[in-house]
């Protein structure tokens, strides 16, 4: 009896060992604390702002540099206005490149800019006017237009206005002198048709369709567009194609009669040059007169050159009539 209850004890004692040698130690599940929700967002929305502000940026300095160099194109350097202008455009460039947000500034004088382009062809527009009556019907416009040209010139000089009140003024200027150009158009075509004619009889005078025929012939199709649209009363577009053929027309005859006037001065100095000799050869003659054929010189009557046919310079000209007619193709 004694026995077995010594072998019970001793088999609880083992498994007691045998338990207490294989437990693990508890394990720590304490989870790490997360950053905080507001922190996280506030870096995020961080990162998101600088990215808008960067691409806010490109667009609105591609923007303001599209709408300065139609400035430029539009022939706006030649006005003070534009050097103003100028002097902001490098304030905002330095800011972009310091970082700061110049959306706004830049969205500013894009249209500051445009409005420079627009007061320039106002002042176009009414330049050719001018050389004209007025029509008493577009009168008014006309007025309205040149009171626009005042304001919008001091608007510029203020340095408080707002862009739009200026881009306004300039475009109310641009519109009233179209009105008015609209109602000049077809005289003015009628013109600068009978400028380019005469420009293009100067250039027929000094034979431009035979020593530059190339730009002779240019000018003749761009004539021909003229007519074509005058036909059409396309009276504006005709204008221009006029204006532009007579343009190359009187080059033709600058350059051309130039470049006649150099050779004729040429070969007046080898007409002198050619008589002082001939006076030294007559004096030689009397002095100790040849005899006989002498190598080197051809007898009097020899031909030296084929005899050329020259074509008729007038051949090569293009004829343009003198006469136009609207609904129909020029006469």
């Amino acid at each position: 009896m004694k026995k077995l209850a010594f072998f019970a004890l001793s088999v609880f004692l083992i498994l007691s060992l045998i338990s207490c040698g294989s437990k693990k130690p508890a394990e720590d599940t304490t989870e790490p604390t997360p950053p905080a929700v507001e922190e996280t967002i506030e870096e995020t929305t961080q990162t998101i702002e600088e990215t808008v502000s960067s691409t806010g940026n490109e667009l609105a300095i591609a923007n303001m540099d599209a709408a300065r160099q139609a400035a430029i194109d539009s022939g706006a350097t030649d006005y003070t206005e534009f050097d103003a202008l100028e002097d902001l455009y490098a304030k905002i460039k330095a800011k972009a490149d310091n970082g700061e947000d110049v959306t706004a500034e830049c969205n500013e004088l894009a249209k500051k800019y445009q409005a420079l382009a627009t007061l320039v062809k106002a002042y176009e527009l009414k330049d050719q006017i001018d050389e004209h009556d007025v029509p008493p019907l577009v009168q008014g416009a006309y007025d309205q237009g040149s009171d626009d040209l005042l304001d919008c010139e001091a608007l510029f000089e203020d340095p408080d206005s707002k862009a739009d009140d200026i881009l306004a003024k300039a475009t109310s200027a641009y519109a009233s002198f179209k009105t008015v150009f609209a109602a000049l158009s077809k005289e003015l075509a009628k013109d600068a048709r009978d400028d380019a004619l005469a420009a293009k009889k100067n250039a027929d005078s000094v034979k431009a369709a035979v020593s530059q025929k190339k730009e002779y012939n240019r000018g003749v199709e761009i004539f021909k567009k003229g007519d074509a649209s005058y036909s059409m009363m396309g009276f504006e577009a005709a204008y221009n194609y006029y204006s532009e053929a007579c343009d190359i027309f009187e080059q033709l005859y600058v350059d051309i009669f130039d470049k006649r006037a150099a050779a004729l001065a040429a070969i007046e100095a080898a007409k002198k040059s050619v008589e002082e000799s001939a006076a030294v050869a007559e004096e030689a003659d009397l002095e100790a007169p040849l005899t006989g054929d002498v190598d080197g010189i051809e007898d009097e009557d020899a031909v030296l050159l084929e005899e050329d046919d020259y074509a008729d310079p007038e051949d090569a000209e293009e004829y343009l009539s003198e006469d136009i007619s609207i609904g129909g193709d020029a006469k």
